[in-house]
């Protein structure tokens, strides 16, 4: 089965408190006392020491819409991340990217067209400000919700199959699954998504979203969230164990590199602009009961469908308002029936892919 990854910005926060908590001691004995975490660790909101610049290449930036560009142009060098433009009726207009939260050296400059649409905005908005004090602080004070007491562990809220599932999972990357066992499932689950990108060049501290926010910044631009970095914890938290287990299960006989590989597609899909490999970036049907499809369609209506209507009723809001944003989500957000683009032309307003 394919997983969605890199589907959310604060997952990368959360991987890297646990991860530097649990790398070199077994979970059971880590106490609540947060101070023990750096400030360098947790905050995943600052670039590497070289971070990379914007471009200042002199390729033509070919960054107007064009309303025959259904996709991207196959000449432009680099990379080609989707974009659009959306219009509403008074003929406001803004650009919505799709982000990747985990990205490569490699892929930076960023190309001269996005830099133009960014550099053109007053404002940033993004899922959630992972670089703010506050995105910091909150991941801190997860750390506390993190674990069960007594003699409670995951095993009491997963069923066995998940259980040996993970065990293998864990042993191919080596690691012993039984120093994880009083996390809770959530919990659990960020140092399981950390594993696809452990031991590859693709860092969540050189995500798009990040450097973009480090930019505005930099720049004076204003910062604003569609959801926060409250609002993407709590829909972890709030995940049933059913809907965990479904996810836990689905690594049976699953491999670090098979995840490697998946993360690598993934990347491509992004890089190119590749909106039907991300939208087929999902789980397949195949050999599913009947439970696990609903357990699986909850899942999607909390990770997906419910936040892409918020998504969509923000650009809406700004179109409304006449503001000049840039407006930076998970590139999956955008695609499928149920995608912001769906969205938004079933409601009126014209989305035009931008061509490179």
């Amino acid at each position: 089965m394919k997983k969605k990854i890199c589907m959310l910005a604060v997952l990368s926060l959360a991987a890297a408190v646990f991860t530097s908590c649990t790398e070199n001691e077994p979970v059971s004995d880590i106490s609540a006392d947060t101070s023990a975490v750096s400030q360098h660790e947790t905050s995943s909101g600052q670039t590497s020491e070289s971070e990379p610049e914007t471009s200042s290449s002199d390729e033509p930036s070919g960054s107007e819409p064009d309303s025959s560009a259904s996709e991207p142009s196959a000449t432009y060098e680099g990379a080609t991340p989707a974009m659009w433009e959306v219009t509403d009726d008074k003929g406001n207009t803004m650009t919505l990217c799709g982000s990747m939260h985990a990205l490569m050296e490699s892929d930076y400059p960023l190309p001269d067209p996005l830099i133009e649409r960014f550099d053109a905005a007053d404002m940033l908005e993004v899922e959630c400000n992972i670089n703010s004090e506050e995105s910091a602080q909150l991941s801190m004070s997860i750390l506390s919700e993190a674990y069960y007491k007594d003699d409670e562990t995951v095993r009491d809220h997963i069923s066995q199959e998940a259980w040996d599932a993970l065990t293998a999972y864990f042993a191919d990357a080596g690691l012993d699954i039984n120093l994880y066992e009083k996390m809770k499932p959530w919990a659990l689950d960020s140092i399981v998504e950390e594993l696809y990108t452990r031991d590859t060049d693709v860092k969540s501290e050189l995500g798009l979203d990040t450097y973009l926010i480090d930019k505005a910044e930099e720049a004076g631009k204003t910062v604003t969230e569609a959801e926060s970095v409250e609002f993407q914890l709590d829909m972890l938290l709030g995940f049933s164990d059913e809907i965990y287990d479904f996810l836990f299960r689905t690594y049976e006989g699953y491999t670090v590199a098979q995840a490697h590989e998946e993360l690598y597609a993934l990347h491509d899909a992004w890089y190119s602009g590749d909106i039907e490999s991300l939208e087929d970036q999902t789980y397949t049907l195949e050999d599913m009961t009947d439970e696990d499809k609903a357990i699986y369609e909850e899942y999607n209506r909390q990770m997906l469908y419910d936040r892409n209507k918020g998504m969509a009723q923000s650009i809406k809001d700004h179109l409304e308002n006449g503001d000049k944003v840039f407006f930076l989500v998970g590139a999956a957000h955008y695609v499928g029936d149920k995608g912001i683009i769906a969205l938004l032309e079933n409601d009126g307003y014209k989305v035009e892919r931008i061509k490179y």
